[in-house]
């Protein structure tokens, strides 16, 4: 199940347990938003984009996790032959919001369990012998000596000069 929600000017496709950034809110961590949602669609692939239908049966439930700021942007501004720069920078202060729930009418998208890891047994052979020591390189084998640079021969005098 997954919904299209609008939030900061922007429409976003969400599903639960996913965790999205969204402009900056002035909610507190851990407290719950509730989000307008545009359209719904559900896990047999029923579609629901009527907003009467949605504003009344429809909602999307997330908790935020924690107050960000986004990669920064550069900002140099420049003008030829004046000697004119400028440069700033500048960080989007954002929200980082978990989904928690997508509800339509009776139906209720959770997010998935998170399945634990499966310990795997060793097989008999590998656990009775003890583990092997990676083998160093061979000592017998030296590393060849480096051949000298040939020397550059000295420069040619030049000739007297006549008087």
């Amino acid at each position: 199940m997954y919904a299209i929600i609008r939030t900061g000017g922007h429409q976003e496709k969400v599903s639960p347990g996913e965790q999205i950034t969204v402009d900056h809110l002035k909610k507190e961590i851990g407290e719950t938003i509730t989000f307008p949602v545009l359209m719904i669609t559900t896990d047999d692939g029923n579609v629901t984009s009527d907003h009467k239908e949605l504003e009344e049966k429809a909602g999307v439930t997330g908790t935020v996790v924690q107050h960000i700021k986004a990669d920064k942007v550069d900002v140099f501004q420049y003008r030829n032959k004046t000697g004119y720069r400028r440069h700033t920078g500048h960080r989007q202060p954002m929200t980082l919001v978990e989904i928690t729930e997508i509800r339509l009418g009776d139906l209720i998208g959770t997010p998935p369990p998170t399945p634990e890891p499966a310990e795997q047994p060793a097989p008999e052979g590998e656990a009775a012998a003890p583990a092997a020591k990676p083998k160093a390189k061979s000592a017998g084998r030296k590393a060849s000596p480096r051949k000298a640079a040939p020397k550059k021969a000295a420069p040619k005098k030049a000739a007297p000069k006549k008087k």
